[in-house]
């Protein structure tokens, strides 16, 4: 089914597709003979993947006119280029942010670090939670905490009897990433405030 939406795509072109050692040709011709009514709404909605509007906002006219023009730039002129294009962009993303309260805002600036820094992001926080448990967990190790009585005095509490059931070690890893996420508040503030020094300071930015 998916074939016969790629032959609705490129009309009149001759597709052949491998598997191992098997050739298929003419594939699309039986395809397109022997759909039935069931299969074409599916059909539809892989055409309708390949739509561009879900991916440009220019026209096909517009498109080809900008690979037209960016084709006959030098490799200096596009990095120039590249360069002004990402500095416009910071300056309406964070005009955008003003105009929506977003800048202002917790879950506004994780959406702009994510949007910013993407891997970096994402990197730069895993490390900190990592490190966060570590110490954590070095803390309960080397300071000797006993970590099933503590657990025990949680069965009081609510009523389980998880303690006789969890090895101790377990138990270490446990109440290490509980209280890993309960310094959630904390670490949160801490990324964002670090966030762009860090990876700028590995990643400089062109502009």
């Amino acid at each position: 089914m998916l074939i016969t939406s790629i032959r609705s795509v490129f009309p009149g072109r001759s597709l052949c597709l491998k598997s191992g050692s098997s050739t298929y040709a003419n594939y699309l011709n039986i395809a397109g003979r022997s759909g039935n009514a069931s299969s074409r709404p599916l059909n539809a909605a892989y055409s309708g993947l390949l739509d561009r509007r879900f991916f440009s906002v220019l026209n096909k006219e517009g498109e080809e006119k900008e690979k037209t023009r960016v084709e006959g730039l030098t490799k200096y002129e596009k990095e120039m280029e590249l360069r002004e294009l990402d500095k416009k962009i910071a300056i309406l993303n964070t005009t955008r942010g003003i105009n929506t309260g977003e800048l202002y805002t917790m879950t506004g600036k994780v959406k702009a670090l994510a949007r910013d820094y993407g891997t970096g992001y994402m990197a730069w926080y895993f490390t900190v939670w990592t490190s966060s448990a570590f110490m954590i967990y070095g803390a309960i190790k080397f300071g000797n905490v006993d970590v099933m009585t503590m657990i025990a005095k949680v069965d009081g509490w609510t009523g389980y009897d998880i303690s006789s059931k969890v090895d101790p070690t377990l138990g270490t890893i446990g109440v290490t990433v509980v209280a890993n996420e309960m310094l959630e508040p904390l670490r949160l503030p801490f990324v964002i405030m670090t966030t762009k020094p860090v990876v700028e300071f590995f990643y400089p930015k062109r502009y």
